[in-house]
């Protein structure tokens, strides 16, 4: 009987110890990549890591060489009762290829390269003229329709589907970019 309880004790010592030196190592074997000085991405979050995801989808898979993207936690407070931001991307109405992602501080229902994907298309639909938000309403035009906000439920929105359609692309692509060998 006592040895057993060792044995069982051993064992998962050792499960242990193999998840932890295959998640070091895993970390240890991420590519790195050189981006242009034009590229720049500020983490202003604890999300580890944010900033070079941000950086491998747009230059790698959207191939952008000149974007200022800076990634915050929501507004506290921000939504309501009825509606629970996970998080959004804004651009800046004032300065060309200049944006901010704002997530939810107490936690993403994805994980944030799953996030990133998704919030990152938003980004591209925006550079190609795909989607241009209106200042000053709630109203975001995609593909030459207007799409009113309060009236247009956010899995019925057509950006927003077509963000859903390519985020897992994205997150498998950018997997492939920070593990391939």
């Amino acid at each position: 009987m006592k040895n057993r309880k060792f044995i069982i004790i051993g064992v998962v010592v050792l499960v242990i110890t193999l998840l932890v030196v295959l998640l070091v190592r895993r970390e240890r074997n991420v590519n790195t990549y050189d981006y242009p000085e034009t590229l720049v991405v500020t983490n202003h979050t604890t999300h580890k890591n944010a900033d070079t995801y941000s950086k491998i989808i747009l230059n790698k898979i959207y191939d952008y060489d000149t974007i200022t993207l800076n990634i915050y936690y929501e507004p506290k407070d921000y939504g309501s009762d009825e509606i629970e931001v996970a998080g959004f991307i804004q651009k800046n109405p004032f300065e060309p290829h200049h944006y901010n992602i704002f997530l939810n501080k107490a936690g993403l229902p994805i994980s944030i390269k799953g996030f990133l994907s998704h919030e990152l298309t938003h980004l591209h639909q925006m550079e190609i003229g795909d989607l241009v938000p209106l200042q000053d309403t709630l109203a975001m035009i995609y593909q030459g329709d207007t799409i009113w906000l309060l009236e247009t439920t956010y899995p019925n929105r057509a950006y927003e589907i077509n963000a859903l359609d390519n985020q897992d692309a994205i997150y498998r692509e950018l997997n492939q970019l920070l593990y391939r060998k």
